[in-house]
């Protein structure tokens, strides 16, 4: 099993080889808080723009809400961007995952947004944030989710 302090210490190639060969689970339905662990090795992901997509998550506390198909900043209640889970293959990796879908959200980049998600167990999950384009190039960063209490 991998925990939480395995992947904070991974580097890269063991993230990677973790998100494959992990079985697709069920989504979970409980609350998670989120932690960016690195980018993605990728030009986007090392560029102005990937550094504005992604600074928000280095740097505020973030979180999914499963049970309410959301993901926030800083507090559950903050409620932002809505999903829906689609199970099916990764965008970005040879492995069947949970793809986070916006096309159902406000916000503004609704269209641009794509996460998926590994749970690893029903309190950690692996993921990779990015936005709708191809391997390579719309993903950008690894996260983990860990099941906040009473979540």
């Amino acid at each position: 099993m991998t925990t939480k302090e395995e992947l904070l210490a991974s580097p890269l190639e063991a993230l990677e080889a973790v998100y494959r060969d992990a079985p697709v689970r069920p989504a979970p339905a409980a609350c998670f808080r989120g932690r960016v662990l690195h980018r993605v090795d990728a030009a986007l992901a090392r560029s102005v723009v990937g550094d504005m997509i992604v600074a928000p998550f280095d740097r505020l506390s973030f979180g999914v809400d499963f049970a309410r198909s959301c993901w926030f900043f800083v507090h559950p209640g903050l409620r932002m961007g809505r999903f829906r889970v689609d199970p099916g293959p990764s965008r970005w990796r040879d492995t069947g995952t949970l793809r986070l879908r916006y096309d159902g959200s406000r916000l503004p980049i609704r269209g641009l947004l794509y996460d998926e998600v590994k749970p690893l167990d029903d309190g950690l999950c692996l993921g990779l944030g990015g936005v709708q384009l191809g391997p390579g190039r719309g993903d950008l960063f690894w996260f983990l989710l860990e099941a906040l209490p009473g979540g």
